[in-house]
């Protein structure tokens, strides 16, 4: 063991160094603030002979300003600190010899010598030779009687305990030093000695590293995912007022022309008019039944997207569609429409609606990116399929732009587009559209010369007839009698969205609970659906004695909209005005009603609709909520129509205002609202869906729905 002790070294290494200074500035601190409480204890406790002794005064007020600029000093300049500590301090100690005559001063500084040795290196014999020097002086002098050779021999055995003291110290320092660069030697060469234990380990970091790395790439991958659905979901609530607003103004005006054109008077519109006005009407509630399918692209996923197919001879269909457009290529000379449609296309299963939107979607751009020329529609039949095409002579899509065609919205950046615009939404509907038909869609073009769009819808197979000596029994026909559900909610949008979803299910609809039990002793259905507000349950009155499962659920509902609110009644634009008539038949007679919209045009639409309701009603008009509160207050209205979106004080601002005024807390309101204001309320207050029954089940059932519950989910990452 003690060949392993290192031999000293004369200029420790700048570790050492470093750990010494450390010691030394924090052994500094502690020794100035011991000299600064003592030179306190001195001026506390010391007789003087005379009143004002100012040699004490002043060796107070030295020794006080010592050890204080020693710990400022030590906090900026640490080796100072030191040397004006240590020295300092055995230059007081040598004043105290000179100004009080106490015999056992000189022996202080053996004390002195142990401090200097450790703060200074050779700081103790500094102090020997001021404090042996200082007692010498005295004594020859005559002014003070010390022992000298006493005080001499301890000065000089602490000095040389002081010495061997520090000394121990660096060398201890040295060895610990020596010591760990050891240890890390032996540490090295066990790490060489295992090397192929580090290569595999190693190896599998860079394994795990790659696993974090493909990890943290999926998890990316899901929240980029996440928020291009957000952004989509926000893009659908958005362009969902937008559009319905005109939109129910144009069906609004046009299916009061069409139904009651007396409103505007008794004079008879020509034929013509009534002709045109009738397919205003008509195209716009298609275009209506297209905002609701892009809607359910933007907010819902595609798989088990409704196709309602029928047999249908396209060749009628495509003429029917081209009619439609046929005014956007009348107004414009330089433009042609060219039909090329056989006369013998098949008949095929398909989706009217879903088909036509997609070719009237195809002509439509044609028309809006072609200046002049010509647009052709035409349609082919070959083995497998038929193949529609549209083909224009616009200035065409470069090659590096056409692979991005079909993706949601995406647009060409050109300036054609930019004065155009689109939300880049109508080829990835019709890709959509098309490919529920189990048919594909492509496009060609050449920049400056035009471009082609075309999409396909397969043939059905036909199996071939069999030979006249052959039998076989005769196949069942296909099944198609769906499963019945009962559907109670007093909603029509709500049974909607569920008949649009629950494809594989027949909805039966019922506004209320109420006869349940009749219902389900005629149709035998497979379950009953509650939809209740978030955190409310089906009444036991209702599901008591029921023996089919009940499934409380929540889905957007106008109905427990209305009543979380306080209303008659919630409708959506565009307003159906049978139902606006049905809900204000419920409300009793009335004579004047109050229509609170910020758009005018809804304003005039719901004042028509109301005059062909009843003629004799008074309507009044607001375009905000604070000027539908000052007419509410001057004439009290016996009906209030109201908007819930509008700026500044809205509709549930104006509905809790009522509330809180005695005078119109009693008034029926009937709000207007889009369909995603509803469904917004919803996701701020959750979501439920319930499954029970009262008859027992079994077991192997519970894990069955559980397992097709799990299937169903999707796993949450949330935002760190």
């Amino acid at each position: 063991m003690i060949g392993l002790i290192p031999k000293p070294t004369l200029f420790p290494p700048d570790s050492i160094r470093d750990n010494l200074d450390d010691l030394r500035g924090q052994l500094t601190t502690r020794i100035a603030l011991l000299a600064l409480v003592t030179a306190q204890l001195m001026l506390l406790f010391y007789d003087p002979p005379v009143s004002f002794p100012l040699d004490m005064l002043f060796y107070w007020t030295g020794l006080t300003g010592l050890c204080l600029l020693a710990l400022v000093l030590n906090t900026r300049r640490p080796r100072w600190a030191r040397r004006l500590l240590a020295w300092g301090l055995a230059a007081a100690l040598a004043v105290m010899m000179v100004l009080f005559p106490v015999a056992w001063l000189p022996f202080v500084g053996a004390i002195l010598i142990f401090v200097t040795a450790v703060l200074v290196s050779g700081g103790e014999v500094v102090t020997v030779v001021i404090v042996g020097g200082t007692a010498v002086w005295l004594t020859n002098q005559g002014s003070r009687v010390y022992d000298l050779t006493g005080v001499l021999t301890v000065l000089a055995l602490a000095l040389a305990a002081a010495w061997l003291t520090a000394r121990q110290l660096t060398i201890t320092l040295d060895w610990v030093w020596h010591m760990n660069q050891r240890a890390a030697a032996l540490l090295d060469t066990t790490r060489s000695q295992q090397a192929d234990l580090r290569l595999v380990n190693k190896s599998l970091k860079i394994v795990n590293d790659l696993r974090e790395h493909a990890e943290n790439e999926l998890l990316l991958a899901h929240k980029q995912l996440r928020e291009a659905q957000r952004l989509k979901e926000q893009f659908a609530a958005n362009i969902s007022h937008e559009l319905r607003t005109p939109l129910a103004i144009i069906l609004g005006f046009s299916e009061v022309m069409v139904l009651s054109p007396e409103v505007y008077g008794s004079e008879s519109w020509p034929p013509k008019l009534m002709r045109d006005i009738y397919q205003i009407y008509r195209n716009s509630r298609h275009l209506l039944g297209m905002i609701d399918d892009i809607l359910d692209l933007s907010r819902f996923e595609m798989v088990g997207f409704t196709l309602h197919k029928e047999p249908t001879t396209l060749g009628p269909l495509l003429q029917e569609t081209a009619a439609i457009v046929t005014n956007l290529f009348e107004s414009s000379p330089d433009i042609a429409l060219r039909l090329e449609i056989p006369a013998d296309l098949p008949v095929l299963e398909v989706d009217q609606t879903r088909v036509r939107q997609v070719v009237l979607n195809l002509l439509n751009n044609a028309r809006r990116y072609t200046e002049t020329g010509v647009v052709t529609l035409r349609a082919q039949t070959t083995v497998d399929e038929v193949i529609i095409q549209v083909q224009d002579t616009g200035p065409g899509i470069a090659p590096e732009q056409l692979a991005n065609i079909f993706t949601e919205f995406y647009q060409v950046d050109h300036s054609l587009s930019r004065e155009h615009g689109g939300a880049g939404l109508g080829l990835a509907i019709c890709q959509r559209f098309v490919e529920a038909h189990d048919g594909r869609i492509w496009a060609k073009s050449e920049p400056g010369i035009g471009s082609t769009f075309a999409f396909s819808l397969p043939l059905p197979h036909h199996r071939p007839l069999p030979k006249p000596y052959q039998t076989r029994p005769i196949e069942p026909l296909p099944q198609t009698i769906r499963p019945y559900l009962l559907a109670a909610d007093p909603d029509p949008l709500v049974i909607s969205l569920m008949q649009r979803h629950l494809t594989e299910f027949e909805i039966i609809p019922m506004g209320s609970p109420t006869g349940m039990a009749a219902q389900i002793a005629t149709y035998h259905p497979l379950a009953a659906i509650y939809n209740l507000p978030p955190g409310q349950t089906a009444p036991l009155e209702w599901v008591d004695g029921l023996t089919i499962p009940i499934i409380e659920c929540s889905l957007p509902s106008q109905a427990w909209m209305a009543d979380t609110l306080g209303a008659v009644a919630c409708l959506t634009k565009p307003i159906n005005f049978e139902q606006l008539r049905a809900e204000m038949a419920q409300c009793g007679p009335m004579q004047r009603v109050l229509v609170v919209d910020d758009n005018p045009g809804v304003c005039q639409l719901v004042e028509r609709g109301l005059a062909a309701i009843q003629a004799e009603l008074v309507v009044q008009v607001a375009y905000d909520g604070r000027a539908a509160l000052n007419a509410m207050q001057q004439e009290r209205p016996d009906l209030v129509i109201l908007d819930l979106i509008m700026p500044q004080m809205d509709g549930l601002a104006v509905l809790a205002a009522m509330q809180a005024d005695m005078a119109l807390a009693d008034v029926p309101v009937i709000l207007l609202t889009a369909t995603n204001f509803v469904e917004d309320r919803l996701a701020q207050a959750g979501s439920q869906i319930r499954v029970s029954q009262a008859a027992p089940w079994h077991p192997g059932d519970t894990l069955r729905y559980l397992e097709a519950i799990l299937k169903s989910l999707r796993p949450v990452i949330r935002n760190p």
